[in-house]
């Protein structure tokens, strides 16, 4: 499935601009009317098919222009199954050589080298956030050429600049490849790259990220049980909650991350303990998550392929716990 296409061919159907816009101006009015949220929260929006996370973007979207922020840092899921490295690198069968020097192709964080996007609805400005780490990198091996995961966000953040005639915003577009060595476990990677983006957040500058947290179904190596479409997003629901308690609240990154990439199949799993990473300072500090917005959406339809196929829409405030 070519997604990349995809996605872009369903920003580009005629009525989806007007859509968009609808979207987007009952986004501000909600964020003008509720008040604005704690500038240091992250929120994660989906990157499902227009008429499920456009909803959800277009509020993320809302809430970076109505607070004035002057840039936005967006995480994106690298996703692995298009790239032959990251697949040698998850490979048990291979030796821990093969696997250590694929894991060190793949690992860390990639930003695109263009300093302007294209989108269906105009060029989005991208800035570069230097100086660069080790584990922080320019993309200079070609893997950001399919992958598709903010191309949506960065078309409705472009558009949101006429929709408020203002200036476009820029971004600053940070692709998450691994962060978990797969061969001694260690999380050392998800804390070089969450302490350059900590470098990086100042009163000025938001950070979003996406992911869709959960995937259900045969397509998906998934044991289908019959359960009802209301009984899996029940549960799913539910065991969200859980994941994210693990990895925030408990700071149990690698149990997290085993449920992340085992039961709920979600590619945010090397997102994740960057995030929970993000909010360890001072030292021993806990974050929390929050669900805004959740829904299972069937992709049984897109992928030609029988039913249940479930990919969850889902908004999620990520921040650090308050203690008072």
């Amino acid at each position: 499935m070519d997604w990349k296409a995809y996605y872009d061919g369903e920003l580009r159907e005629a009525k989806t601009r007007d859509k968009v816009r609808q979207w987007l101006c009952a986004a501000d009015d909600a964020v003008a009317s509720s008040g604005l949220v704690n500038p240091r929260t992250v929120f994660s929006f989906p990157h499902t098919f227009v008429a499920a996370s456009g909803p959800l973007q277009a509020q993320v979207v809302a809430w970076l222009y109505r607070h004035g922020f002057k840039r936005v840092i967006a995480l994106g899921v690298l996703h692995g199954s298009m790239i032959p490295v990251a697949q040698a690198a998850a490979n048990e069968h291979l030796s821990q050589e093969e696997r250590l020097d694929a894991f060190a192709q793949i690992s860390g964080a990639f930003l695109p080298t263009d300093d302007r996007l294209p989108t269906p609805f105009g060029r989005l400005p991208v800035q570069m956030g230097y100086p660069l780490p080790d584990g922080v990198r320019m993309d200079r091996q070609g893997l950001l050429k399919n992958e598709f995961s903010l191309d949506t966000f960065h078309a409705i953040l472009r558009l949101a600049a006429d929709v408020y005639d203002l200036t476009p915003m820029p971004v600053i577009p940070v692709y998450i490849g691994m962060t978990r060595n797969p061969v001694t476990g260690a999380f050392d990677t998800a804390t070089t790259v969450a302490r350059w983006l900590r470098s990086q957040w100042d009163e000025e500058t938001a950070i979003v990220t996406t992911g869709d947290v959960v995937h259900y179904g045969s397509v998906y190596g998934s044991e289908v049980d019959g359960a009802s479409s209301s009984q899996l997003e029940t549960h799913f629901r539910h065991r969200l909650d859980l994941l994210l308690d693990l990895a925030f609240r408990e700071g149990q990154i690698e149990r997290a991350f085993q449920m992340s990439r085992n039961e709920l199949k979600s590619d945010q799993r090397e997102i994740l303990p960057v995030l929970a990473k993000l909010f360890e300072e001072p030292v021993g500090d806990r974050s929390e998550a929050h669900i805004e917005a959740f829904k299972l959406s069937d992709y049984a339809a897109i992928l030609e392929t029988s039913q249940p196929c479930l990919v969850a829409s889902a908004l999620i405030a990520y921040k650090r716990r308050r203690t008072d």
